[in-house]
């Protein structure tokens, strides 16, 4: 009941706002507070219903166990002893825009 009352809030203190950098971080902080919520429900569901597919009154969920693995590509470079030019030869770039809330 706390976290709906919290969300409900957050929505009307998000509605009063005019300034879309204001309505940003209210959400931001929303997000945040949502997603350890979910994270939090997550791990309990997990660890009471374990692998599978599971439903609840009105939704479902599916829990599975897989692995998954990370090159360490700096690592493998230095042994291999490429050179910075010949990585740069193999590296490609995108522009990214990124836009975050600050206090």
């Amino acid at each position: 009941m706390i976290e709906v009352q919290a969300e409900i809030q957050a929505l009307s203190l998000v509605e009063s706002l005019v300034n879309p950098i204001d309505q940003l971080a209210v959400l931001d902080a929303e997000i945040k507070r949502l997603e350890v919520q979910a994270k939090s429900l997550k791990a309990d569901i997990t660890n009471t219903y374990g692998e599978g597919k599971h439903r609840g009154e009105k939704y479902g969920v599916s829990i599975s166990l897989y692995e998954t693995s990370k090159v360490d590509y700096k690592g493998l470079l230095a042994e291999l002893g490429a050179t910075e030019e010949q990585v740069a030869r193999f590296t490609s770039k995108n522009a990214v825009i990124r836009v975050s809330s600050t206090n």
